[in-house]
């Protein structure tokens, strides 16, 4: 055979160099000795000597160039000098025929054939009473002459130990196979120098590529380049070693660039190595030369695998190969000769190739097959395991399955590459589906997205193909925060789901449509609101748990933050039972998280710590950052609320922490936002600011005026805080403007409050008490109740301004109660003016009537202190007509008509929508009488305004 097996002139080629003249004495025989470093290995080096103190044959066995040669020879330095006779080193590369084994054996102890007497016996004889270590290095392409001769070493030479190498075992009685595994690799995270420089593999390219070049060190500009250098070989010592001799004349980026075409760039080993250690496609060829017809056959189709698989799909991809050898056999023969590796999973044995390898087989498996027929073996693959998937990770016990999709993930990818490629939208569409979870919480939206994108884009994708693929995608840029794209692709989803009748993928399409909107600012409240609601009773009709599922927890996250905390509880209560039902614990989950946040501004903080943690206990049994950083989030609000700002700010941290595992933007803005907001609370001015600006910054890239709203609230509550008037009329002016419409109750009631505090300082009662009335309708119709008993209390200093200071102390009595028995404390500034208020209101009555008032007070609910409230605003409400019955946005849009600005020109200015300008517009003309724009303008200019 050409070629010649593995020497131990490199590392398995290079880690050797080339044998010298000089040779460790031991005993009576010596080893070669290497004249290059070895590089890692020491827990090799112990665990191998040790198995030799125990047993008497070790076979240290591994794919080619992967460092047998080398650590044999540093084990057997390591323990030569424990046997009377030392070390024997048998090099089998120029041994082409069976019976040369035992002569090459013979000549390394010094034994010659004796007349009369066959060599092997003589030898037998002879080493009887020899004590010493047999080193037989490259023994796969003699393997049965090899195993016969050791075989009778063992039987008959008591204190004879054997040290082999070899691709595959030598099937023995009494061996210990030892697999040589790569060196390790750069982790995927590792940049610097440093992080990379402790990767083995790392460090033996960098000495190698000084040998080559002495000014060569890993340094944080080539450090990267350098780890996927390693990566990409496996951590292979020769394949390492290769690419470090090109250091010569190709940076490491371009090396890098070049592993496309690895066996034409990785050539050039070490002079006087075997001709197959000095290219690696030579290494790799001689081991596919070893293997029967049916195995290389077998090799060739198993390349197809991106990642690990499993005996079964590796049955299913092999299929019938005409030697009569079962695919077990088969794939047992290829692990045995160490081109197909195994990985120990807790449920079943998977199996790889090494890249390199896997290359290599691809290769042949142009000519020894139909590559086209093999790869849709792999997809039929793929699609059973989908929609198997599908129904697991939905189900209460998904662990099992996502950790099988982590191993199958390369799989998945290339399965669906498979199906664009070959024009079938579909199938890619079928297991992009079922599997989507999986994707959605390891943050790979983005790249599902291409990929949904590619396949609904070819020729033969239909209307049925595009509206399942778009649907899919529209989620997955709201995922990303791409909120305005996701209403447009929404919406062609919309349009197509009523075209198909594919009545689930329409319930999707609508609710996303309705999300993107509010989050963009593209829909108004009420599109949002019906999109909804026309997703839920479609969702109803059709009687399938699941979507039925997806429809209430997406749409009651929506009413949480938009219409009122009661709906949201509402449709998320009736989630969590539809989940219960059906055993749709991922869903569950997310219900229950998102509950949480919107119960803790309700004030049941009982039950939002509850939900918050069956939510996260329910996570724990898989891998959900996403919905962690939800129910960390709740449970942080209720701490908040509660005054406890260190606990608040440390589930906060692990939020953010969850959410940026998750790799979703949606999921690190909420909560970072909250973060800002819990700096506020506890007084933290510079952590609150910074973290405003951030998300203020971010929510602009990304098209979420939602979260613009919040940021822009958060920058002023501090300006406010901080006594920045200027800054914080800007900003919570600018929160008011972005949360009409869609309404933001939650920024737009707490920016209300925030501008009446500043009109009232600034001495104008009338509009603080006109902006804090507005802001209490807002909050309290939502049912935010934290956010209502803080308006009420500003409602009650306004009062006492006013010369009603009854009413305040009854208003300040009522929230008063309501903190008590919710437990809920004020941040600092709010307890300052709370102070100031009562203290105000008291001073105006004598103590009598001070006493009586503030007992009326307390026997008030939150709500009847409300419509008291409201009842006292009587005649100073704003008048139906007139330039005094406008409302603020109103006013707002008056002044840019003169301006000649269109409909779209005053909504992007004002951040409405086109119809809520329309409709601003036309309320103001039934309020001041006038006909239309002309008849406005000339009003506006005559009031000078």
């Amino acid at each position: 055979m050409n070629g010649g097996p593995e020497s131990a002139s490199a590392v398995d080629g290079l880690e050797l160099g080339a044998w010298g003249a000089g040779r460790r004495r031991h005993g009576l025989v010596a080893l070669p000795v290497a004249v290059s470093t070895l590089v890692g290995r020491e827990r090799e080096r112990g665990e191998v000597a040790e198995l030799l103190g125990e047993g008497r044959l070790v076979t240290l066995t591994g794919a080619g160039g992967c460092g047998k040669t080398r650590l044999a020879l540093e084990v057997a330095g390591d323990v030569a000098a424990g046997f009377a006779a030392g070390a024997c080193w048998v090099d089998l590369a120029g041994a082409g025929e069976a019976d040369t084994v035992a002569a090459a054996l013979a000549e390394a102890v010094g034994v010659r054939e004796q007349p009369g007497r066959g060599l092997v016996d003589t030898l037998l004889e002879q080493l009887r009473a020899w004590h010493g270590l047999v080193v037989l290095d490259n023994c796969e392409h003699l393997v049965e002459a090899c195993a016969a001769l050791v075989a009778g070493l063992l039987r008959s030479c008591p204190q004879v130990r054997v040290l082999a190498t070899s691709r595959t075992p030598l099937a023995v009685e009494g061996e210990t196979a030892w697999e040589v595994a790569p060196l390790s690799v750069p982790e995927a995270h590792a940049g610097s120098a440093r992080e990379v420089g402790r990767a083995e593999a790392a460090r033996l390219f960098e000495l190698r590529a000084r040998q080559v070049r002495p000014d060569f060190a890993l340094s944080d500009d080539n450090a990267a380049a350098a780890a996927e250098i390693c990566r990409r070989l496996d951590g292979i010592p020769l394949a390492v070693e290769l690419a470090a001799a090109r250091v010569r004349v190709l940076s490491p980026a371009q090396i890098a660039a070049g592993l496309s075409d690895r066996f034409g760039l990785l050539t050039g080993g070490v002079r006087g190595a075997p001709v197959r250690q000095q290219t690696l496609e030579a290494s790799v060829a001689w081991s596919f030369g070893l293997l029967s017809d049916a195995e290389r056959l077998a090799l060739a189709r198993l390349s197809v695998f991106a990642g690990s698989f499993t005996l079964d799909a590796a049955a299913e991809v092999v299929g019938d190969i005409d030697c009569g050898t079962p695919v077990i056999d088969l794939l047992a023969g290829l692990v045995d000769q160490s081109l197909v590796q195994t990985i120990d999973d807790t449920e079943e044995v998977r199996y790889r190739l090494l890249e390199t390898i896997r290359v290599y087989a691809r290769q042949r498996l142009c000519v020894l097959d139909d590559p086209a027929r093999v790869r849709e073996r792999h997809l039929d693959v793929a699609l059973r395991r989908a929609a198997r998937a599908g129904v697991a990770l939905n189900g209460p016990e998904p662990q099992a399955w996502q950790a099988r999709l982590t191993a199958e993930v390369e799989d998945l990818r290339a399965a669906m590459a498979w199906a664009v490629e070959s024009g079938r939208p579909a199938a890619a569409l079928d297991i992009a589906e079922p599997t989507f979870a999986f994707w959605f919480e390891r943050g790979l939206h983005s790249e599902m997205l291409r990929r949904l994108h590619a396949a609904v884009e070819l020729p033969a994708a239909g209307d049925v193909e595009r509206a399942r693929g778009l649907t899919t995608a529209a989620l997955l840029a709201l995922a990303g925060d791409d909120c305005r794209a996701s209403h447009r692709v929404a919406d062609r989803a919309v349009a197509l789901g009523r075209a198909t009748e594919l009545d689930a993928h329409l319930v999707r399409a609508l609710t996303y449509r309705a999300a993107a909107g509010f989050r963009s600012g593209c829909a108004t409240s009420e599109e949002v609101e019906a999109d909804a609601e026309e997703a839920i009773t479609l969702a109803r009709e059709l009687g399938d748990d699941k979507t039925l599922a997806r429809a209430l927890v997406l749409t009651g996250e929506l009413a949480m933050g938009g219409r009122t905390l009661v709906r949201g509880r509402e449709l998320l209560a009736e989630a969590a039972d539809v989940c219960d039902r059906a055993g749709l614990t991922y869903q569950l989950a997310s219900a229950l998280a998102l509950s949480s946040l919107g119960l803790g501004f309700a004030g049941d903080l009982d039950t939002a710590r509850a939900h918050a943690r069956r939510a996260l206990e329910l996570v724990r049994r898989f891998e959900r950052p996403g919905v962690a950083a939800w129910a960390r989030t709740g449970l942080a609000v209720a701490d908040l609320v509660q005054g406890d700002g260190r606990a608040a700010r440390e589930h906060l941290a692990e939020a953010v922490t969850a959410a940026r595992r998750s790799g979703l933007a949606t999921f690190e803005l909420t909560a970072s936002r909250w973060v800002a907001v819990a700096a506020h609370r506890v007084g933290d001015a510079s952590v609150a600011r910074a973290g405003g600006e951030a998300v203020l910054r971010t929510a602009r890239e990304r098209g979420s005026r939602f979260d613009e709203a919040g940021g822009e609230w958060v920058l002023g509550a501090v300006a406010l805080a901080e006594d920045r008037r200027d800054d914080a009329r800007a900003h919570l002016a600018r929160s008011r403007q972005l949360s009409v419409d869609p309404c933001y109750p939650f920024a737009l009631g707490r920016a209300l409050l925030g501008l009446a505090h500043l009109a009232e300082t600034d001495g104008d009662p009338d509009d603080a008490w006109e902006l804090a009335h507005e802001g209490l309708a807002v909050l309290a119709d939502h049912g935010d109740r934290v956010g209502t008993a803080e308006v009420l209390e500003t409602v009650a200093g306004l009062a006492v301004a006013r010369d009603h200071s009854d009413e305040a102390l009854r208003l300040l009595a009522a929230a008063e109660r309501f903190r008590d028995e919710a437990g809920i404390v004020r941040f600092p500034l709010a307890a300052r003016w709370a102070a100031r208020h009562v203290a105000a209101a008291q001073a105006a009555l004598d103590q009598e009537d001070a006493e009586a008032c503030w007992a009326d007070g307390t026997g008030l609910s939150l709500n009847e202190a409300v419509a008291y409230a409201r009842r006292g605003r009587g005649e100073r409400a704003r008048p139906e007509s007139g330039w005094g019955s406008l409302t603020p946005a109103e006013h707002d849009l008056v002044r840019l008509v003169p301006q000649g600005c269109t409909n779209a020109e005053i909504g992007a200015r004002l951040f409405m929508s086109v119809n809520t300008v329309k409709k601003h517009l036309s309320h103001v003309y039934a309020k001041l009488d006038v006909d239309g724009r002309a008849d406005l303008a000339a009003e506006v200019a005559r009031r000078d305004l």
